[in-house]
């Protein structure tokens, strides 16, 4: 359903704040960047909002809209279509990309989820774009992490959702409006005249974020003890991969050895326990070719296997086997694990919090960087 403004409204911050978090971003000269558009408010303010700053700050940037047409309503082409027109209006190029094939009978918007960030993905790299931005908001942050609280999940996912993530090793997907909220956004369109569509999705209370939105709006004292908790333990993660990067990178704590990697505890056991901790996890990773870092108390029996168990014992967990031997422990991949060293590694979306860890693996295992997130340095 598509929602007009009826009022210009008082513009509100939104339009000063976005254009710090396009402003970050590294971008060479005439570049490509795709904007993840599908009509809704929140993308919607996107377009609007980048076609605004980079129009005044940075016209070689080449602008690319791309909507996704996940073929699950009748009026998915149809909303595909409005964009392409707005888009035309405001001369920018667009594309529909269209999510072919059966669709699953349960675990659809998680499908839905993953078939979007592989077309947007191979549409980046066809067109040699290296940065996707979506448009993730705030009230998308506390709903997730609000989703992961209700699993139990570990702390590295109640960091919540990065303000950047690689795909495929290639294309990052960047959130400029992370920090803006969904009626902040809808006020910004509704003040400056601009209409979007409205998913019936979206209210569609089957699905549980659409629950949890409900909850959230019912509790915005919980919504802020969320995203503050949430700002914390991201800001935590950045510090422990920093640290477990450098322990990666100390050849008196870790060598490569054939498919694995050799490590020395000993030479460890002064540092403070966060960076040998995520140094492992990342490594159980590599070596046992899983698709994210391994979580942390993975990576802490681990590490209390390399510390205290005497030598000639072997063990295996998360893909691998360690066998310790005068001190030290040779963690291989296990032998019923055929896949090529680094194979599904990250193969899914790597948070920029991660980043340091997996170019330290890189450089262990004599692989290609990885690149950099694309923000200009601080």
């Amino acid at each position: 359903m598509l929602t007009r403004p009826e009022t210009a409204g008082t513009i509100t911050f939104a339009e000063d704040r976005a254009p710090a978090a396009f402003s970050r971003l590294a971008l060479p000269a005439n570049a490509t960047m795709i904007l993840a558009v599908s009509g809704g408010g929140d993308s919607a303010a996107l377009l609007h909002l980048a076609r605004r700053h980079f129009t005044a700050h940075r016209p070689d940037v080449r602008l690319l809209a791309a909507t996704v047409d996940h073929g699950l309503r009748a009026a998915s082409a149809d909303e595909a279509h409005h964009v392409a027109r707005t888009c035309d209006t405001l001369g920018i190029d667009h594309v529909t990309l269209r999510w072919a094939g059966a669709k699953p009978g349960t675990g659809v918007q998680s499908a839905a989820r993953h078939a979007r960030y592989a077309l947007l993905t191979e549409l980046a790299v066809r067109q040699q774009s290296a940065v996707v931005l979506t448009g993730h908001t705030e009230d998308d942050q506390a709903e997730t992490v609000a989703m992961r609280a209700a699993r139990a999940d570990d702390g590295r996912g109640l960091a919540g959702i990065d303000e950047a993530a690689l795909s495929a090793r290639r294309v990052w997907f960047v959130r400029p409006l992370l920090d803006l909220g969904r009626q902040e956004l809808r006020d910004w369109l509704t003040a400056r005249g601009h209409d979007w569509i409205d998913d019936p999705s979206n209210d569609d209370r089957r699905f549980e974020r659409v629950r949890v939105r409900a909850d959230l709006a019912r509790d915005p004292a919980r919504r802020n003890v969320l995203l503050t908790g949430a700002a914390q333990r991201m800001e935590r993660r950045r510090r422990d991969a920093m640290d477990g990067a450098a322990c990666l990178d100390d050849r008196t704590i870790w060598q490569k050895t054939g498919d694995g990697s050799r490590f020395m505890p000993a030479s460890a056991a002064s540092l403070p326990a966060a960076g040998p901790t995520a140094a492992m996890a990342a490594e159980l990773a590599w070596t046992g070719r899983l698709p994210r870092i391994a979580d942390a108390a993975r990576a802490e029996r681990t590490l209390a296997f390399c510390r205290t168990a005497p030598n000639g014992t072997a063990l295996t967990l998360a893909g691998c086997r360690l066998q310790k031997t005068g001190g030290a422990v040779t963690i291989a991949p296990e032998p019923r694990n055929r896949r090529a060293a680094g194979d599904r590694c990250f193969e899914t979306l790597l948070p920029s919090a991660d980043w340091p860890l997996a170019d330290a693996l890189a450089r262990l295992h004599g692989a290609p960087p990885f690149p950099p997130p694309p923000f200009t340095k601080s």
